[in-house]
């Protein structure tokens, strides 16, 4: 495996694809598949994301970053994390800092207050304690940092759960939760944020006053959250009061 640091940000994607095809140590079949799949555009849910949060200049914190679609257009020293060696070797040989580590206990080697995001993208469903790995992710923001969320949700709406057929909402083979607005709402509250913004991925910024409208038939959102005092508070009480004594 070939290990090229220092990539460069902000590449368009012909630039990107290029790079892709001359360093990674994959099969030529297998390259294609993941530029056909992983790169062909700008991913659609970062998209929206980069207009509303400075993703691409700041140091981001990619929780999960599989191939690293997203990891590539974030700011200067981002980090990305994946439990798949494949996966770490591909972005590495791109020269993105990523590293092997499970994303609900690999945390302890960053340092804290460090990075000005943290990305989580469809990772929480996934996960056996996704509040503990919200709590844990807490520290490593800068005083003034953000976590952004995208999460699958099930719509409030019941018609919408039928137009949607139910497709992509849960998943039992690979999914431990379910979360509606309001669940993942507290759940982030419960581990020390305070949620500042609810995004739907389909709304540019300028369309934001429809967004109160299509909410409840929304199969998918971004959530922006910051650290509160408050909110930390509450949940070092609600862990000591849940210890076993």
């Amino acid at each position: 495996m070939r290990i090229v640091t220092g990539v460069v940000p902000h590449r368009s994607i012909d630039e990107i694809q290029a790079l892709i095809r001359e360093r990674s140590d994959l099969p030529v079949e297998q390259t294609e598949e993941i530029i056909r799949r992983r790169f062909q555009a700008l991913p659609r849910r970062l998209a929206q994301a980069t207009q509303r949060w400075p993703l691409t200049t700041g140091r981001v914190l990619d929780v999960g970053c599989s191939y690293g679609h997203c990891l590539v257009h974030f700011g200067a020293g981002s980090v990305g994390l994946d439990n798949v060696a494949e996966h770490v070797a591909f972005c590495r040989s791109l020269g993105l800092d990523a590293r092997l580590a499970d994303v609900e206990s690999g945390l302890a080697e960053l340092e804290d207050e460090s990075f000005d995001a943290v990305w989580v993208s469809d990772i929480l469903e996934h996960l056996d304690a996704p509040r503990v790995l919200l709590r844990r992710l807490a520290p490593k923001l800068k005083p003034d940092g953000r976590l952004v969320l995208y999460m699958t949700l099930l719509p409030r709406s019941r018609l919408a759960r039928r137009l949607f057929g139910g497709r992509g909402f849960f998943d039992a083979d690979v999914h431990h939760y379910e979360f509606t607005l309001e669940t993942a709402s507290y759940l982030v509250a419960r581990a020390g944020f305070v949620v500042e913004e609810i995004a739907l991925p389909i709304l540019p910024p300028s369309l934001d006053p429809l967004k109160r409208l299509l909410v409840p038939f929304a199969p998918a959102v971004y959530l922006a959250a910051r650290p509160d005092p408050a909110a930390e508070a509450h949940a070092v009480e609600a862990e000591r009061r849940n210890r076993p004594s």
